[in-house]
């Protein structure tokens, strides 16, 4: 009755756009990016830290639903015919950023007048973004939002994990849990971290001890300025 999305299914490890970890801390966007036909006037905000991991998300969604990825600085005629090529199917990533202004009102108001799917990304509420146009600051502002969290220790343990491995970092179980247990529960510091551990040691095969992850916990808190705690 309650079976859950191929989308969101929990494999830890896996980078890919078809699967993503769940947890606490990113679950109630999930959901929301799985009722994507339901989204008041076509169009939902993806908001969350940086590193939260928005744009995994949004690669998720975007396989999920047969969506295509659209510049932000695209022109409107060509953010037109995609939403019509692409069935009103659409995301673009870091949307906050420099864009196109005219284009994200078209965009909009296709998918509030013709039925669409317009994912939008970024790192605060819509309603925080700078736009020259009072009309698309009025779209913005009623734009609905998901919003990722700071990772819970699940979580941490994930993206610790996933930010040394692309560093060709392998850390040891203690290791991985030793950090997520006294790391500030945020994205910031687990990349903090892969760059005190990417450093000071040689990366190769041999996973990352506990004493190595020690030293890199202690080499954080001495830039943080702050102790054991």
């Amino acid at each position: 009755m309650n079976e859950q999305p191929r989308l969101f299914e929990f494999r830890m490890g896996e980078r890919s756009p078809d699967s993503l970890v769940v947890t606490e801390a990113n679950r109630d966007a999930a959901h929301l990016l799985t009722q994507w036909q339901s989204w008041p006037n076509g169009a939902l905000a993806l908001v969350g830290p940086k590193g939260a991991g928005k744009t995994h998300l949004a690669l998720a969604w975007a396989l999920e639903a047969g969506a295509r990825q659209l510049s932000p600085s695209a022109p409107a005629d060509e953010a037109a015919a995609l939403f019509r090529a692409s069935g009103g199917r659409l995301f673009i990533d870091d949307a906050e950023g420099p864009r196109d202004d005219g284009m994200l009102w078209r965009l909009l108001d296709l998918a509030r007048t013709e039925g669409g799917a317009v994912l939008l990304t970024g790192s605060e509420s819509p309603s925080r973004w700078q736009v020259k146009t009072p009309d698309l600051a009025s779209r913005l502002k009623s734009l609905a939002v998901a919003r990722l969290q700071e990772p819970d220790q699940a979580l941490m343990e994930v993206v610790l994990r996933r930010i040394c491995r692309e560093q060709f970092i392998y850390l040891s179980d203690d290791a991985v849990r030793f950090l997520a247990l006294r790391l500030p529960r945020t994205f910031e510091a687990a990349h903090q971290a892969a760059a005190a551990l990417d450093a000071d040691l040689v990366k190769g095969a041999k996973p990352i001890s506990l004493k190595a992850a020690k030293a890199a916990l202690e080499k954080v808190q001495a830039a943080w300025g702050g102790g054991d705690g």
